[in-house]
């Protein structure tokens, strides 16, 4: 049994909790949460700054895309943007792209994205998405 807190809770389905206590079973599911820390033994808690909040949803995302971060103008028109990767998609090795692919997952789940829609047009991401 694991007793997590943080500066702030966030349950979502209420307002925020200041120094709220996520009590999560040894399966890794949420049992209770409870309104502050000083409920339970502080030698049994986790104490974590700022938040705790549910798991990110990545709705649509281009994953076979990833090796063009940072190689795309923000702001562009569909058209342009359409353009730009016909033009660059030839410059990056297979070996690149897939690393390109891995990167960005780390990347999400580092920043609490626990589930991803991802849109493909090809099987370049069908390795990562056969990992578990």
């Amino acid at each position: 049994m694991r007793f997590l807190t943080a500066d702030y809770l966030f349950p979502l389905y209420r307002n925020p909790i200041k120094e709220g206590v996520l009590q999560i079973s040894d399966e890794g599911k949420v049992i209770d949460i409870i309104d502050h820390r000083c409920k339970i033994d502080f030698k049994k808690l986790e104490i974590y700054e700022g938040i705790l909040c549910p798991g990110f949803i990545n709705a649509h995302c281009h994953l076979e895309l990833s090796f063009l971060k940072g190689e795309i103008e923000k702001g562009t028109k569909l058209v342009t943007f359409i353009n730009t990767i016909r033009k660059k998609r030839h410059n990056y090795s297979q070996q690149d792209i897939l690393k390109s692919i891995d990167d960005a997952e780390i990347e999400m789940k580092k920043n609490g994205i626990v589930a991803v829609g991802d849109i493909c047009n090809n099987l370049d991401t069908i390795i990562q998405k056969k990992k578990k």
